[in-house]
């Protein structure tokens, strides 16, 4: 079974449009809505570094790098 994810905002008129999906026309889906999770920036950013392998660093590391960026020492 394939499962596509989408997040799409609902229209005035309470309706939703899902485009682009990827089963052939006259394909019979099943179609569950639920609200979409509302994630806080530090979830986000939680998870990206998760996803990206991104080592941590500490405040100092990243002042470095900044100050290095932007010529200053």
């Amino acid at each position: 079974m394939q499962a596509v994810k989408k997040i799409v905002s609902v229209e005035k008129n309470k309706s939703i449009t899902i485009k682009s999906l990827p089963f052939k026309p006259g394909s019979k889906v099943e179609v569950i809505i639920l609200p979409a999770e509302e994630k806080d920036i530090f979830s986000f950013t939680d998870e990206l570094v998760k996803k990206k392998g991104i080592k941590p660093m500490s405040l100092k590391e990243i002042e470095k790098i900044v100050h290095e960026v932007r010529g200053v020492e």
